[in-house]
């Protein structure tokens, strides 16, 4: 992984997040900010080799489509039948996990009905119709482990599982100078001088400027991206707003974040998510990503 990939990816973060005043929510735009071709070929993560190998193909688990009708069936039900259908792991975080403060119950009815819809859509509108019926105020969503499968719960929960990455923003907070003070020329007298015969005139046709060129610090470029980042990725995570997600400090250029697994996919995305299976969109003037299905049998 080098910093200047990881500096393009955040700069597609920053520029999308800008047009868009705002990000997409789970099932539209999680996996991936970026519509560049070169995104699975860059890291995001630290990752090995075989660790994004097998997440990868999680993923691609998870896109399979699935078709499924229920009335009043209990969700931990459903997220089997999930794991069942899609041979993917998953681990979900329940209320009576004795390692667990919080979490989902696993009796709460869902009543749900899809029809070839990929699996990790399917799991994302579940964890969210589980949170509008418990409403316990815990918003619920999923990530990565550090051993490669899928968790699913609480926030809050999910937050005790944190990782560091470095991201260089050296491109983001460079700022090319508005030479607005440049003097001003006068062609009239650049003329006479140069048809006056002998040896001309002796005066300079440039009049004015040489004021410096108000520039912000760096300090404070850095200050105004973190700003944006923290206000829109989970601004309720964040431990400067009073969180308990995410941290952010700014170091040489770069930014040290850590943080759980669902707060960098939002800033960087899955670099290892096949391109084939994502398709982006605007709508509305607003990026998303749609999950496609695998070809694979």
């Amino acid at each position: 992984m080098t910093l200047n990939r990881r500096a393009r990816l955040l700069s597609s973060f920053a520029c999308t997040t800008l047009a868009a005043a705002g990000l997409p929510l789970i099932a539209t735009g999680t996996i991936a900010l970026s519509n560049s071709a070169t995104l699975a070929q860059s890291s995001t993560s630290s990752d090995d080799d075989e660790t994004r190998r097998e997440k990868r193909e999680l993923l691609i688990k998870l896109s399979k489509k699935i078709t499924l009708d229920v009335e009043d069936q209990p969700i931990a039900d459903l997220f089997e039948f999930i794991s069942d259908v899609t041979e993917a792991e998953l681990e979900p975080i329940y209320l009576n996990d004795d390692l667990a403060v919080l979490g989902i119950d696993p009796e709460t009815e869902i009543t749900i009905k899809v029809n070839e819809i990929p699996a990790l859509v399917v799991l994302e509108r579940l964890l969210m119709r589980a949170q509008r019926i418990e409403s316990t105020g815990e918003e619920y969503t999923w990530q990565f482990s550090d051993y490669g499968t899928i968790e699913c719960g609480p926030k809050t929960e999910l937050n005790r599982n944190q990782r560091v990455e470095l991201y260089d923003v050296a491109d983001l907070l460079y700022l090319v100078p508005d030479f607005d003070n440049a003097p001003e020329f006068d062609l009239q007298s650049a003329v006479q001088a140069a048809g006056g015969g002998g040896g001309g005139s002796t005066s300079s046709p440039f009049s004015g400027g040489g004021q410096d060129i108000d520039l912000t610090n760096i300090a404070d470029r850095a200050q105004a991206l973190e700003d944006l980042i923290t206000s829109s990725v989970e601004p309720d995570q964040w431990a400067d707003l009073g969180g308990d997600g995410g941290s952010i400090t700014f170091y040489n250029q770069s930014f040290i974040i850590t943080a759980p697994d669902y707060l960098h996919r939002q800033i960087a995305g899955y670099d290892f998510w096949p391109a084939k299976l994502q398709q982006v969109r605007k709508v509305k003037g607003r990026q998303t990503v749609k999950i496609r299905p695998s070809t694979k049998p």
